[in-house]
């Protein structure tokens, strides 16, 4: 009941402003910004309701504070993520899938918030590269899904053709809320417990190839396993 009537109010809320995003008078850091203000509207809405709360220790949100022009690699469990880590975060984009652009309303935000992957990988890293370069935060979802999988080497690219550092990233639920195939109003009877935990920065090294890719994503995932240990214990 309670997780249905937040979403509602909150997408009510939204739709309300919406008209406002679609005009041609927002730069795009400033777009960003209104977006990230809406996020964090969302999680302190969402904490104050009762609905869930997000934990992050005092080196995770020192880290994520900080950070400029940075990579942020994710493990993606459920559709809040980008919420939750756009909201912690000073300035940033995300790489999404060009499945948004089939939502009118997801469209509007994609195209001005987002850098779309539709398949083009040159174009999204020129993109990516150009963000960065101008001291925004790109988030990559490795796994490209919720639900876990193969990490592909797409954030290791471009951490390799842009040097710049790769900033991992594990979240976790309890209980799990808006994981793939879990109905959106089923979020159990107590306070969702979010928890955000940043692993130490990986400077990449060596010429973009195959080889260093593979390797730092290796690395990548080596530090999910340990953050995800973390996670087990809280």
């Amino acid at each position: 009941m309670l997780a249905g009537a937040f979403f509602l109010w909150y997408g009510g809320l939204a739709l309300l402003f919406a008209p406002l995003l679609v005009l041609p008078i927002w730069p795009r850091r400033a777009f960003r910004a209104v977006i990230r203000a809406f996020y964090r509207i969302f999680v302190v809405l969402a904490r104050w309701t009762g609905l869930f709360k997000v934990y992050a220790d005092e080196e995770t949100r020192r880290r994520l504070a900080g950070l400029r022009g940075a990579i942020v690699v994710m493990n993606h469990v459920s559709l809040i993520d980008i919420v939750v880590i756009v909201a912690s975060l000073p300035d940033a984009t995300a790489i999404a899938k060009a499945a948004v652009m089939r939502n009118p309303f997801l469209a509007i935000v994609a195209k001005r918030m987002f850098i779309v992957n539709d398949g083009d990988a040159a174009a999204v890293l020129a993109q990516a590269a150009e963000a960065l370069g101008k001291g925004v935060n790109v988030v990559v979802f490795p796994q490209g899904t919720r639900g876990g999988g193969t990490f592909h080497r797409g954030a290791a690219h471009l951490a390799l053709s842009s040097r710049r550092p790769l900033l991992p990233v594990h979240i976790d639920y309890d209980p799990p809320v808006l994981a793939k195939g879990q109905p959106w109003w089923d979020v159990g009877r107590r306070v969702i417990r979010i928890r955000l935990a940043a692993r130490p920065a990986i400077s990449p090294s060596g010429p973009d190839s195959r080889a260093n890719a593979r390797a730092l994503t290796e690395r990548i995932v080596r530090a999910f396993g340990e953050a995800s240990g973390g996670a087990r214990r809280w």
